[in-house]
């Protein structure tokens, strides 16, 4: 009797051990496990559309229209799916765009649009420093640097990519008509207006393929030679990217 029951502890022991060892490795990688999942990056969501888009009801042309989406309007992805289609949600409405048409909105950008004044604006906007701007009507962006800041911001495009996206902007040619730009800030987005018209200097930049700088007007800015209806313009432009981010 005592013989058995020596050999059932000896047994109980031996299946114990691993049993407890298990266990033991398994609240470990447990433990790790939370950790990873506590410092996982949060994936980005929100885009923006660069061009006129799609909304459709399925992951193909084929797909019924559902709406078409201007340039420039953000959209939370809620399926990247393969990396050619996005299922996406704008506006309550549920459906389908190209991925290739849209891009991530920059991180920080606020919904909607400030329309900030100038005496505001010239003291909050970092110099020689990259920003995202896009241009409302294309839904195009590139980055820009501020050097100067009197009358309104005298900036020039970061790299020579970003002074080529800003001239198919413009239509392919360089002119001193204003466009409707937002200008991404940290945690705001900011009603703007540039033109597209290089001039003077070109604030140390020598690598963006651009001869000269171009002038980003907000909200009650000045030109420098007070010309009125140059004046009028920009500031039509600044209410128009206001109203195109805010509608």
């Amino acid at each position: 009797m005592y013989i058995r029951l020596l050999a059932a502890f000896c047994l109980f022991a031996i299946l114990a051990t691993p049993m407890a060892a298990r266990a033991a490795d398994y609240d470990y990688n447990e433990s790790n496990y939370e950790d990873d999942y506590a410092y996982e990056e949060e994936i980005q969501t929100t885009y923006i559309t660069r061009y006129a888009l799609n909304l459709r009801t399925e992951p193909s042309t084929d797909g019924e229209r559902i709406r078409t989406v201007p340039a420039g309007r953000r959209v939370e992805v809620t399926c990247f799916r393969d990396g050619v289609w996005f299922a996406v949600e704008i506006g309550g409405q549920a459906g389908y765009m190209y991925a290739e048409f849209l891009r991530p909105l920059p991180v920080g950008a606020a919904s909607g649009a400030e329309m900030l004044d100038w005496s505001t604006a010239r003291n909050i906007l970092p110099r020689n420093t990259p920003i995202t701007i896009m241009d409302v009507r294309t839904g195009l962006t590139f980055d820009i640097s501020v050097f100067s800041a009197g009358n309104h911001a005298d900036v020039v495009p970061v790299t020579a990519q970003d002074t080529a996206t800003m001239l198919q902007a413009f239509g392919g040619r360089w002119c001193w008509e204003p466009r409707p730009v937002l200008v991404f800030l940290s945690d705001r987005t900011i009603a703007a207006s540039i033109n597209g018209m290089p001039h003077g200097t070109s604030g140390g930049n020598t690598v963006n393929n651009m001869n000269g700088h171009v002038c980003l007007h907000f909200l009650n800015s000045r030109t420098h030679n007070g010309n009125r209806a140059h004046e009028r313009n920009h500031q039509n432009a600044v209410r128009e990217a206001y109203n195109h981010a805010n509608r």
